[in-house]
């Protein structure tokens, strides 16, 4: 099935790896929308891009700008077929001992509530459709846990459970929700963050866009409820 026409959202769709996604989108002739929060990330994008995409600044870790962020995407292009999910974010190595409620609800909002929500929101506007595709990004600690990464890692690991549950729910009905656990995503902030690391072994983003193109795809309708996992050579 081609994806030309459909509508697709993409969450944190300004950064290193939304924007990505997005790109990937265009070239199939996605109608594509992405939010962003970080002023900064406009800056980066392409004259191109930002002519292409519908633009939307909302915070998804906030109810009643999710269910804005969806209006302005109805308004402008119709109802969402795609949501990608890929707002989130990171806490260094930190033993439990040292985290600070701030540091943890911060990552189970950033990395769990945003994927709640607009989950949530796709799903009570995808009803009665006869496709949806709904996809997260998880983590590859959050399915092969490390120490000194308690909150980072449970807040992904919910997201895997999340989608298995998600996809449970609407089994058969035409939508699938799935997820994607990369290991270390080759980007220039974790190219200067980790100097001294072998980035060949990174996963780069176009590779994990080109799999959840595929998984909105109609051979990859048949996959739903599970995380893929995207390690590269990590």
């Amino acid at each position: 099935m081609s994806l030309n026409g459909k509508i697709a959202l993409v969450t944190g769709g300004t950064g290193a790896l939304g924007s990505v996604i997005a790109e990937r989108f265009l070239s199939e002739r996605v109608k594509v929308a992405v939010s962003y929060v970080v002023e900064e990330e406009l800056k980066r994008l392409s004259v191109d891009f930002k002519k292409s995409v519908l633009i939307a600044k909302a915070d998804v870790g906030d109810e009643q700008e999710v269910g804005r962020l969806f209006d302005e995407v109805a308004a402008r292009f119709g109802s969402v077929d795609i949501l990608v999910n890929t707002v989130g974010g990171f806490l260094p190595k930190k033993q439990l001992a040292e985290v600070s409620v701030e540091e943890w609800d911060r990552m189970m909002n950033i990395n769990l509530k945003s994927a709640f929500l607009c989950s949530r929101e796709a799903l009570r506007r995808m009803k009665g459709k006869p496709y949806g595709r709904i996809i997260s990004i998880s983590a590859m600690v959050g399915l092969s846990p490390s120490p000194g990464r308690a909150a980072y890692a449970i807040s992904k690991a919910a997201v895997s459970l999340l989608t298995d549950i998600v996809a449970q729910e609407v089994k058969g009905s035409g939508i699938t929700v799935n997820a994607v656990a990369p290991s270390i995503i080759k980007t220039a902030a974790n190219l200067a963050s980790m100097p001294d690391e072998d980035s060949s072994k990174w996963v780069k983003p176009d590779e994990i866009a080109d799999l959840i193109c595929y998984l909105c795809s109609e051979s990859g309708g048949a996959i739903t409820g599970t995380t893929l996992k995207a390690y590269g050579g990590v």
